[in-house]
């Protein structure tokens, strides 16, 4: 029962570190469910369009982002894209420049084609973008101390919510055997037949064994729990340049371990 259980979270250990990561880079960003920010030099927004093919919908989403300025400007503008970069021109000569950072496209129940571009644009044509990305990797956070926490917050529900039930189940693993282990320990002295005694003894060496199984289980999940917090991938996020720290593993003839790395 000792070898099973152990070999339970032997086996749950590499599944939950690979739940959700097939899946993460086809999941729908969260930026295109709406998102807006301003900066100094610039403004992030997304533009959704449907149309009969991809094509038709990325244009009519582009038109999207023409038909904004315009209403902020009251003038009516052309739009133009070259690989990514953006340009508006009105009548009078003004322009507008914007690049499409990141787009998504997918189909609809109905057959039809959606796409969502995130647009970033200059609010002088001479300003100079901020630098923005969007990227599944996420900084260092306090959260991988909690199971499953880290998980949840870069949207891998799935394997957040397994670490969390694993980690739930361990501990109750450690706490109802621990209570058969005292109670049949109690019982050991409660009566003077030696085959009673023994049995009691040879139960009560159960219960510690399967409650040791269970801590070494508990042990190992919150162990990888922190590991895959810090170094696994998570969903698709906006991310504008600031300072971040990131650890990544390392092994060397003399050592092994995690290698912190700041950029700025």
């Amino acid at each position: 029962m000792k070898n099973s259980i152990a070999t339970f979270f032997f086996l749950l250990l590499p599944y939950l570190s690979v739940m959700g990561q097939q899946t993460s880079s086809k999941e729908r960003p969260s930026w295109a469910d709406g998102f807006r920010e301003e900066y100094q030099n610039s403004y992030l927004k997304s533009f959704s369009a449907v149309g009969s093919t991809t094509e038709e919908a990325r244009r009519q989403a582009l038109q999207e982002v023409a038909d904004e300025r315009s209403r902020a400007t009251g003038r009516r503008y052309s739009i133009q894209e070259n690989n990514g970069v953006v340009t508006m021109s009105s009548s009078d000569e003004l322009t507008v420049a914007a690049q499409v950072v990141d787009e998504w496209h997918e189909v609809l129940s109905n057959g039809a084609c959606r796409v969502d571009l995130l647009v970033q644009t200059k609010k002088n044509p001479m300003y100079t973008y901020e630098p923005v990305s969007v990227t599944n990797k996420y900084p260092f956070s306090g959260r991988v101390f909690v199971p499953g926490m880290a998980q949840l917050y870069k949207g891998s529900t799935v394997k957040g919510i397994a670490f969390i039930a694993a980690e739930v189940a361990a501990v109750g693993g450690i706490v109802a055997f621990e209570g058969l282990r005292s109670s049949y320990k109690s019982k050991i002295n409660s009566t003077k037949d030696a085959k009673k005694r023994q049995d009691y003894t040879d139960k009560t060496n159960n219960m510690q064994n399967l409650r040791n199984a269970f801590i070494a289980g508990a042990a190992a999940i919150y162990a990888w729990n922190i590991v895959d917090g810090i170094v696994a991938k998570g969903k698709k996020h906006v991310e504008v340049g600031h300072v971040a720290m990131r650890f990544a593993p390392f092994a060397t003839p003399d050592a092994a371990g995690l290698a912190m790395n700041i950029q700025f």
